[in-house]
């Protein structure tokens, strides 16, 4: 038989001595630093600290990426659009997440309208979900 075809079975937080919660969906937020007509708009790192407070809410701790690059194509002018957003994400915990996603979405909203954006990307547990709606909501 050929070994490296085995699967290894191993409980690697019981091996570590973690605690036995674990997270398994992760929650991304992308933020741009352009907006819907291919402008910097000048605030990403403000958006940035505030998704990442939200997301430390949501998973008990948050990872800020060094900016990426990226393209999106603005369909109103058929072109590509390049820019560098900051990837934030945290491995949601159940009670805090489901408890949190009403300023969830009132953030989503606001970066989208504040930040002039044709859509506003969150991925997760491997779905990426645009959201294209920014009204404000009234309470």
């Amino acid at each position: 038989m050929d070994e490296s075809n085995e699967e290894l079975v191993l409980d690697l937080g019981g091996a570590l001595g973690a605690d036995e919660t674990t997270s398994v969906q992760r929650l991304t937020l992308y933020i741009h630093d352009k907006d819907k007509d291919g402008v910097e708009f000048g605030t990403q790192r403000r958006w940035v600290l505030e998704a990442a407070k939200l997301l430390t809410q949501m998973g008990g701790g948050a990872t800020i990426m060094p900016p990426v690059e990226g393209t999106w194509l603005n369909k109103s002018t058929a072109t590509v659009v390049w820019e560098r957003p900051v990837l934030v994400y945290t491995f949601v915990q159940p009670d805090p997440f489901v408890g949190l996603l009403p300023d969830l979405r009132k953030f989503v909203r606001r970066l989208g309208r504040e930040t002039n954006q044709g859509e506003v990307v969150v991925e997760f547990d491997g779905n990426l979900i645009r959201v294209t709606d920014f009204q404000e909501e009234i309470p």
